[in-house]
């Protein structure tokens, strides 16, 4: 689907097949082995992913936190007031969630949740200015602020719930922001970059990865044999979250069961 000629009714046919697929595919079917999710299928010899080891996430939050200074992202709750927590915008977050087994449910235990930096993002084909784009070179999903009107097309195509729109001015003092990330531009929509502007090819990983104090979350290259996220995914045992619509995620969960119950709650 080509971006030019992607008019109101395409979109609301792209929107009503992802939700359509969402309601109708039984929640046990939205996780799959990972070699079955993903093709693997890029031309380039960098494609960047994420692993989230579950088994050792305890829900600490340090990455959140760890996002939100790293790339400038204000928890405008803490500033505003409970009243300003429909707003906030995140790029990544700790989700509580249960599984189902056997109809019993589990107790609840936490899922990190971000951009899956898809290879087929729907959020890039519904963008009617082009501000959405996938990087060529690493298989990175970023924004350009400067194209993006606000018009939500992306917050809504996402299957993933990972974008969000700044509503409100950053009350982050100039003076303690990351000079080194663009300035958070109100009315435009927002996500996590896999802080690419970093040297992420020069061996730095994004901040919640260098954070994490459990070691949950590992980053890297996909294409290249030595990294740990490959090995980890060659090893059939990820998960992705929503492999039926094709989209191609590299983020890749371990520590998740198929017969997972409450993900669509978790994604909304």
């Amino acid at each position: 689907m080509a971006n030019e000629g992607m008019d109101r009714r395409s979109f609301l046919k792209l929107g009503g097949l992802i939700a359509a697929a969402s309601a109708a595919m039984p929640a046990s079917q939205l996780l799959v082995t990972s070699t079955m999710a993903s093709s693997g299928s890029s031309k380039n010899s960098i494609q960047y992913a994420m692993t989230v080891d579950l088994n050792k996430c305890d829900g600490c939050k340090v990455c959140e936190q760890a996002c939100r200074e790293e790339n400038n992202v204000p928890d405008l709750e803490a500033y505003y007031g409970e009243d300003a927590k429909r707003y906030t915008p995140f790029w990544l977050r700790v989700a509580e969630m249960k599984q189902e087994i056997n109809g019993a449910e589990t107790e609840e235990r936490p899922i990190v949740l971000l951009c899956q930096h898809c290879e087929k993002p729907p959020c890039v084909h519904v963008c009617p200015t082009q501000a959405s784009f996938r990087r060529e070179k690493d298989g990175i999903v970023l924004i350009d602020e400067h194209r993006c009107i606000g018009c939500r097309y992306c917050v809504i195509a996402c299957p993933y719930r990972m974008r969000t729109i700044v509503f409100r001015e950053n009350p982050i003092p100039p003076e303690d922001q990351n000079t080194k990330v663009p300035a958070m531009m109100n009315g435009v929509a927002t996500k996590c970059t896999f802080c690419a502007h970093k040297d992420l090819e020069g061996g730095e990983k994004p901040a919640c990865v260098e954070k994490c104090p459990m070691g949950a979350l590992k980053f890297g290259n996909r294409m290249e044999r030595r990294e740990d996220v490959t090995r980890m995914i060659a090893d059939g045992q990820t998960l992705t979250l929503r492999p039926n619509l094709e989209v191609g995620p590299n983020v890749f969960y371990l520590g998740l069961s198929k017969n997972e119950g409450a993900i669509e709650k978790v994604l909304g």
